[in-house]
């Protein structure tokens, strides 16, 4: 129910993609590091954070989303 890590970005290749992309970034001397950072920043608009949640801007979405489908 509180929720943990950021959602994964579009395109990264679904529940494995996106851990082999963490694992990537975790490593800056792996291979594809650059390339994948440069990538993922694209992707979210600037630095991204995996653990960074915001429990409260969630439910602010999902109430949006409720009151549009109601």
């Amino acid at each position: 129910m509180a929720g943990e890590r950021a959602c994964p970005p579009e395109d990264c290749g679904g529940v494995y993609g996106f851990y082999e992309k963490l694992e990537c970034l975790r490593n800056p001397r792996h291979p594809e590091y650059r390339e994948t950072k440069r990538w993922i920043e694209g992707m979210t608009g600037g630095p991204f954070n995996p653990d960074a949640f915001d429990p409260e801007s969630v439910n602010v979405r999902l109430k949006a989303l409720r009151r549009r489908h109601a």
